[in-house]
């Protein structure tokens, strides 16, 4: 049952997956799930609109992509806006 909902609507599995990273990053903030709940936006997205090719396979393969490739910015732009709280124990 549900896999014939998640074959219908593949918009859910993706964005329910990026909401499901969201999550875990929320939970863990460290920074590293934040590529992947994007990359589930993303891809849910692209299957909205019909920019990606038909398969759970090819869409797993796009997801990864995007999520590998968005590791290194995303952390590079966490690490400069983590580093700006002051310390207090400073004079």
């Amino acid at each position: 049952m549900l896999e014939g909902f998640f074959a219908d609507y593949p918009v859910a599995l993706w964005a329910g997956l990026g909401v499901t990273f969201l999550i875990v990053e929320i939970l863990l903030p460290m920074g590293f799930f934040l590529s992947f709940a994007a990359a589930g936006f993303l891809t849910a997205a692209g299957a909205h609109f019909g920019m990606l090719p038909d398969g759970l396979l090819a869409k797993f393969i796009v997801f990864a992509a995007i999520a590998v490739v968005l590791i290194v910015p995303m952390r590079a732009l966490l690490r400069r806006y983590a580093d700006r709280t002051p310390d207090i124990n400073q004079y």
